[in-house]
Parts: structure tokens; sequence; C-alpha cells
């Protein structure tokens, strides 16, 4: 249901040092939690994904280096507004807001329901592609409950995804 710690702690360290260094430097008088800040910087970042490479010379003349698999997985990230279904014995839900296609995502430290309170959302949060699966950031924006019904009719999809072979719960290194 998620990564191992250390992987967990390995991309947290790394994706927090790029997303502080991709939205600057903060006014002395402006205060900021971290979550606020990494979500600025990842809708800074979406916007100009050269950002990344800016962010990663200065944190080399820094002498502070990322994982390279650390900035792979930002290279891919995604933010949407994602159905999240459910969370299974080995993943979370996610179905693209296209409708054609789904990803079982695993969770940093965190299960998506325990980060949200429940099942069954509309959720805007990012999701990589790290160390050959799918794993979302933890940044959730916004949340939209589904109803009884939308979550049979996501329920549906989800079965007619699986059965189209579209139902992912791993990807490509």
């Amino acid at each position: 249901m998620v990564i191992t710690e250390h992987e967990a702690s390995a991309f947290i360290h790394g994706y927090t040092l790029l997303m502080v260094e991709i939205f600057g430097p903060l006014p002395a008088k402006q205060k900021k939690d971290l979550l606020e800040v990494l979500a600025a910087a990842r809708i800074k970042y979406l916007a100009n994904r050269s950002l990344l490479d800016d962010a990663l010379r200065t944190l080399e003349k820094k002498a502070t280096p990322v994982s390279e698999d650390v900035v792979s997985a930002i290279r891919s990230l995604e933010v949407k507004q994602w159905i999240y279904l459910k969370d299974t014995k080995s993943h979370s839900v996610f179905i693209d807001p296209s409708g054609e296609v789904a990803y079982g995502v695993l969770g940093l430290t965190d299960r998506m329901r325990n980060i949200i309170g429940s099942s069954g959302a509309i959720v805007e949060t990012g999701v990589v592609r790290y160390l050959g699966r799918y794993v979302t950031d933890g940044i959730v924006s916004s949340v939209v409950w589904l109803g009884p019904n939308y979550k049979t009719e996501f329920s549906s999809v989800l079965a007619d995804l699986r059965k189209a072979g579209k139902f992912h719960t791993s990807c490509a290194l």
C-alpha cells in the first residue's frame, strides 16, 4: 500500500529540496507551511518544467545532490483531478479523469484514505513513476466526495478498464 520507508525518505528528501529550490526564496514576513510551499512550487514547475534543471544546477553548486530516481520521478509528475475510488490491500485505485486508464498507486507513507479521511473522491494530487511503480506525491490540493451513484458508476468503469488491460500497477523503469 505504501513504498518502503527508505524509498519514501529518499523521495521526500529529494522532492522537498527540488521543490523548495523551484519555489524560490520566501519573503521574510511571509509565513507558509511546507505543504503550501510544495504545492505552490509544484504548480510553478508544471507551468515551466525547465525549472527542474535550473534547481538541479543550483543544488549541484551547493553540493546537495538529488537521486536520479527522484529526478526521473519528478520529470514524470502528472497532477490531475484523479478519481480516487478505493484502497485495496496493495494500492489505491486512481482512474484517470479521461476514464481511459486506471492505476494502482502507492503512497509514500500513508494510504490515500488515511490522507483524506475516506475513499471515493475526486482528488487533485500528483502521481509519479518511481522505482517502477506509480506513487502519489501526497500533496492533495482539493477533495470532492463522490456520492454512491458515482462510486457505482466508476466501479463499473474500473471493471471495464481491467478487462481491457488498462489498469496498471507497475511501469517501465
